[in-house]
């Protein structure tokens, strides 16, 4: 990776300037490999996410949608099915090239479409994150760039191929970036949207906002975002992640939904956007990870085929950086039947093994087999294309944690072992586990009791720990309050009832000569379908933001080393709370005094990972 200084101010192109931005190529390509045990999943890559990933955020926009203006475009009217003069809902119909740009827009009198003008929106819902201030957008390619919400341009700073545009982050509104009009032949293209801020000039790593952030602590001058190029990744985002020893990339491939099966419909590094159905290419995501010095947890997508694996393991070899390994999973949690693709590996379950079903086997016994077979099959195809380097590549299991059945069952996978020649557990490297805790108070079963919570002088926090730590305000041992109510109340609290959970996993793992991981983990507190319970809400929220939150994540991390758990990845980096959940060890990119994140913290920086041959 090389970073350059183009065109700008002679005053900032000093030669101490020039000569740190000279070294930093080989700074950010090449991040140590971390001795750390505590990696991170990080947060879904889109426009409504509270971080900053990329420097370019047109990257992380929400998908081209197609839009019209009554009166002044003919045939704006008579929507049906959800169309709108905001969106027409006729993406099928845009002319894009093969980056993703549209190459030409509808002439004002076509009647066969209503759309004439194509927008993206950009960083909604997180005004607490995006920086105010002056926007530079570079595009090549003639024609017309609008901006609007909140987004202005300043015409008398802009020119053909540069635009400079004011943007406030005072409400949700979000950055409207619309295509007006682009000229067919050279049409508008490789749209980059920088925000205000860079680095300084002797401290590339530092992400600095304005040139008092460089020069008054003298570290320089500041070296705007558009005067680097060969730089992805915002740097304060990459100061997050550094030290972790792994990212999972999850959300960022969108794995609970991809349709990918071929590898010709990849997402691809040059495409306009990384929000598409297929998530972030491949090649940014060790990009990422080849920069803080993490091993790159990636799932293979569902619907893999065995040549997108064989082709994905190519590319991934060429790209990763010496010392890191790579971790591959196959989807995501094939025994929860909240996602779609565990309701499709039971079918494929059902249609490999017929006889067992005739004999009175349930699909729910078949499943685990199916799962695990595949599994083995693309772990030997990826390992195969490391070929002297196949140890680099940690192919895991990805189990239930409060169910250790269906672990042995991976491993053992009994109704695969006619295919493969012998148990599961001897082609894979490990087996992972969620060991989340605090998932049964949400239940609705119990709701009654926790609404008495609510009247409470703390809203119900007292009774909240009670229930997770066991202990009361004073770390007095008590009966936690679902005790009795639901199976999975402990009369230790749930992070002990955890530990539990992680022991018998351990010693299933064990048993077949496999260490255990943690794919994900933290608190569980969520709002189930259909719950409208604002008070609850108020509840998880303020809870997560409790200082005895980050005590039962330390609690947590201490029972997973005894246990002689490896590797832990918690759930998540960064995430906006609300109904959907209260995952993000921080809640914005700029925040870093959340309880969870400062628990985990000693785990990225100072706490050396504690299993055998963990160091490197």
């Amino acid at each position: 990776m090389t970073v350059r200084l183009l065109s700008r101010p002679a005053a900032l192109a000093t030669a101490a300037a020039l000569a740190a931005m000279a070294s930093f190529g080989a700074h950010a390509a090449n991040g140590t490999p971390s001795n750390r045990g505590v990696g991170v999943n990080l947060g879904a890559f889109d426009y409504f996410t509270p971080d900053l990933p990329t420097i370019n955020q047109l990257k992380r926009a929400g998908g081209w949608f197609t839009q019209c203006s009554y009166p002044r475009d003919a045939g704006c009217t008579g929507f049906t099915n959800g169309q709108s003069s905001w969106d027409t809902l006729e993406q099928a119909k845009m002319d894009l090239d093969e980056q993703g740009y549209p190459k030409t827009l509808p002439a004002a009198g076509d009647t066969n479409v209503k759309y004439r003008t194509v927008a993206a929106l950009m960083f909604q819902d997180d005004a607490r994150v995006h920086p105010a201030g002056k926007y530079v957008v570079l595009y090549d390619g003639a024609g017309t760039l609008e901006y609007s919400l909140a987004g202005t341009k300043v015409a008398a700073e802009s020119k053909p191929g540069r635009d400079v545009v004011s943007v406030t982050n005072t409400d949700n509104a979000g950055l409207l970036l619309t295509i007006r009009a682009t000229t067919a032949g050279n049409h508008i293209r490789n749209i980059r949207v920088l925000p205000p801020g860079g680095v300084c000039s002797l401290d590339t790593a530092q992400y600095a906002l304005t040139s008092a952030d460089c020069s008054g602590k003298g570290k320089g001058e500041l070296v705007p975002f558009e005067n680097l190029t060969g730089r992805t990744w915002h740097p304060s985002f990459v100061a997050d992640l550094k030290g972790f020893r792994t990212l999972r990339f999850l959300d960022w491939n969108k794995t609970n939904s991809s349709p990918l099966a071929n590898w010709a419909d990849r997402p691809k590094v040059n495409d306009a956007l990384w929000t598409g159905t297929g998530g972030v290419p491949t090649p940014a995501m060790i990009s990422l990870a080849n920069e803080v010095g993490a091993d790159p947890w990636i799932n293979l997508p569902t619907h893999a085929t065995d040549d997108y694996a064989m082709r994905f393991a190519r590319q991934a070899k060429s790209l990763l950086a010496p010392k890191l390994n790579l971790i591959v999973e196959y989807s995501n949690e094939p025994w929860n039947y909240g996602f779609s693709q565990s309701h499709w590996m039971r079918e494929q379950a059902r249609a490999t093994w017929p006889d067992q079903i005739s004999k009175g086997k349930s699909d729910y016994e078949l499943q685990p087999s199916w799962y695990a077979m595949r599994s083995v099959q693309l772990c030997q195809i990826v390992k195969k294309e490391f070929g002297a380097d196949a140890a680099r590549v940690k192919c895991v299991f990805n189990g239930q944690a409060s169910n250790s059945w269906i672990s042995a069952q991976q491993m053992d996978c009994p109704f695969a072992v006619s295919k493969l020649g012998q148990a599961c557990s001897k082609f894979m490297d490990g087996m992972a586990i969620a060991p989340y805790f605090a998932s049964h108070i949400g239940d609705p079963a119990v709701r009654s009791t926790v609404k008495t919570w609510y009247t409470q002088p703390d809203g119900g926090l007292n009774k909240m720990f009670e229930e997770i730590l066991g202990v009361d305000a004073n770390g007095n041992k008590v009966t936690p309050p679902l005790y009795g109510k639901t199976r999975e109340s402990d009369i230790d609290g749930s992070v002990a009832q955890v530990k539990k959970w992680m022991t018998a996993n351990k010693t299933e793992a064990t048993n077949r000569g496999l260490p255990l991981m943690a794919y994900e983990g933290g608190q569980h507190l969520i709002m189930h379908p259909g719950d409208t319970d604002q008070q609850w809400l108020n509840l998880m929220i303020a809870a997560n933001r409790d200082p005895r939150m980050g005590k039962a994540y330390t609690q947590t991390l201490a029972d997973w080393q005894a246990v002689g758990g490896q590797v832990y990845a918690m759930y998540n980096h960064v995430y906006k709370p609300g109904k959907y959940g209260v995952w993000g060890l921080k809640e914005t990119q700029f925040q870093g005094t959340n309880h969870k994140w400062q628990a985990v913290l000693p785990y990225r920086d100072t706490k050396t990972c504690w299993w055998t041959g963990c160091a490197r």
